[in-house]
């Protein structure tokens, strides 16, 4: 009997060191080095996954920080994105933060999701993020690659790039964060939940669903919304006994 472990992540820390290491540089390099598209998704990992590493929080608040007073209408959802990220992590260091951004002449719809953001944190705790505390250029000009641990040796693909092994994907990350990190499956297969054919399902979440076999890792499963061209992992199952064939 093929022994499978059912991994399922709700804003929990990601199994090793070394995959927070990854994973959190990856949302680095995407804040500091991207423009409004990849901070964009950048953010909304951050919010989706739970991230809590204050290393990428921080990050994030710097981004924030510098954005909105110059921010034009074009990068009001961006960081309505960032705002709603750093609230999702509940950590009372970025209180002072939002509340800035809440109090500002900033636009209205990034001001409304800040004071939402500053709700879900609640009461500022402990020392609080100052703007400025984080480079951002140096940060931009290093990329500051994390060094692989000899624990989890990352796999070669054919063209020589570095990839790592399933246990480093967490619910709530895009599938092409998915590919990025740990490279094209082995196969994939499609179908509709049951949840597309009920009419009251006015999210229209979950309607599809799309499996992700990697041969020997196991697999990733990744859920797709009616209203957002963004799929996303709600289960990961490390099996070493997966054949690869749907």
């Amino acid at each position: 009997m093929r022994h499978i472990i059912i991994v399922i992540l709700a804003g929990l820390l990601f199994n090793t060191a070394q995959a927070a290491d990854v994973v959190g540089q990856r949302y680095i390099n995407q804040l500091t080095r991207g423009g409004n598209i990849s901070i964009k998704q950048a953010a909304q990992s951050i919010y989706n996954t739970g991230q809590k590493s204050t290393e990428v929080l921080d990050v994030a608040a710097e981004v924030l920080l510098q954005r909105y007073p110059s921010a034009s209408n074009s990068d009001i959802d961006t960081l309505s994105w960032v705002a709603k990220a750093l609230g999702n992590s509940r950590n009372g260091r970025y209180h002072s933060v939002l509340a800035e951004v809440v109090s500002s002449n900033a636009h209205r719809k990034l001001r409304k999701y800040a004071k939402k953001a500053l709700s879900t944190i609640g009461q500022a705790e402990g020392k609080q993020y100052k703007k400025g505390s984080v480079n951002l250029q140096a940060l931009h000009n290093a990329g500051n690659k994390a060094k692989p641990s000899k624990k989890s040796i990352a796999k070669k693909t054919r063209g020589g790039s570095a990839k790592q092994s399933l246990d480093i994907i967490s619910v709530g990350m895009s599938m092409e964060e998915v590919y990025a990190l740990v490279g094209q499956p082995t196969a994939t297969s499609t179908y509709q939940t049951g949840k597309a054919w009920i009419p009251f399902n006015y999210g229209a979440k979950d309607l599809a669903r799309t499996i992700l076999l990697y041969k020997g890792q196991g697999r990733v499963v990744c859920s797709h919304d009616g209203y957002s061209t963004t799929s996303r992992v709600q289960e990961v199952i490390i099996d070493p006994g997966e054949t690869g064939y749907p």
